[in-house]
Formats: C-alpha cells, sequence, structure tokens
C-alpha cells in the first residue's frame, strides 16, 4: 500500500513538473511568435486593403508604420540562430522592401500589390532557409 502511495505521489510530481516546464518553454517562445503573428496581420490587413481597392498611402500608413516597427524587433526575437549573418541579411531585405513601399506611395492597386509582393517575398526567403 505504502508502495501505491508514493507511486501516485511520484506520478503527480512528474505531471506537475512536467506541466510547469512546458509553460516555461511556451514563455520562452512568446515573442518570436508575437512578432510573426503581429507581422502576419498587418500583410493580411494590406492585402484586404489592396482587395477592397482602398490603395491610397493613408490607407496603408498604419499597417506600414507598425511593419517598420516590427523590422527592428526582428533580431532581438530571433536570434541567435544557426546563421546568424544569415538572418541579419534577410531581415535587412525585409526592411528594405517594407521602406521602399512606405517610401513610394503606390499610383493605383497594382503597384501596391506588386511593393507587398516583395515584402512578402522576403519573408518567404528567410522562411525558406529557417523553417525548412
Amino acid at each position: 500500500m505504502q508502495t501505491l502511495i508514493a507511486l501516485l505521489i511520484g506520478l503527480a510530481a512528474g505531471v506537475l513538473l512536467t506541466v510547469i516546464a512546458m509553460n516555461t518553454l511556451r514563455k520562452a517562445n512568446a515573442y518570436p511568435f508575437g512578432v510573426m503573428a503581429v507581422l502576419a496581420a498587418q500583410m493580411g490587413h494590406i492585402d484586404r486593403q489592396i482587395e477592397a481597392r482602398a490603395c491610397t498611402a493613408a490607407d496603408f500608413e498604419a499597417p506600414l508604420a507598425t511593419l517598420v516597427a516590427l523590422g527592428n524587433d526582428l533580431e532581438p526575437a530571433f536570434l541567435p540562430t544557426a546563421d546568424d549573418a544569415a538572418f541579419s541579411r534577410y531581415a535587412a531585405d525585409y526592411r528594405l522592401a517594407v521602406e521602399s513601399m512606405l517610401a513610394a506611395e503606390p499610383a493605383d492597386c497594382a503597384a501596391a500589390e506588386r511593393a507587398l509582393d516583395a515584402v512578402s517575398a522576403s519573408c518567404q526567403a528567410c522562411h525558406a532557409q529557417f523553417k525548412g
């Protein structure tokens, strides 16, 4: 009987410690996941604006400002990686694409879509190397 009680206490302690460890690991990854989630949401917002044919500079001002700010958070959120220099190049390419979209007011929705495609391409290039 004592053995069974000790076994149950040991199992309960093991489950509790596993849950604590998993929660700690999940919190350690919250920052990078948050950066990517907000980035994806803002890209989706711009894409929906293009689909709705709302393509003036004022339409893109707020989401682009967020994308610029997120570009400055890429290295702090994700470094160190297996190849920090490559990641930093991809982050610089992303920032350049966003800054180009911000600087060039779109003449029409087609121009805005091309600019958004350039930003998406910079994201996909990084994902191809680092996410597999």
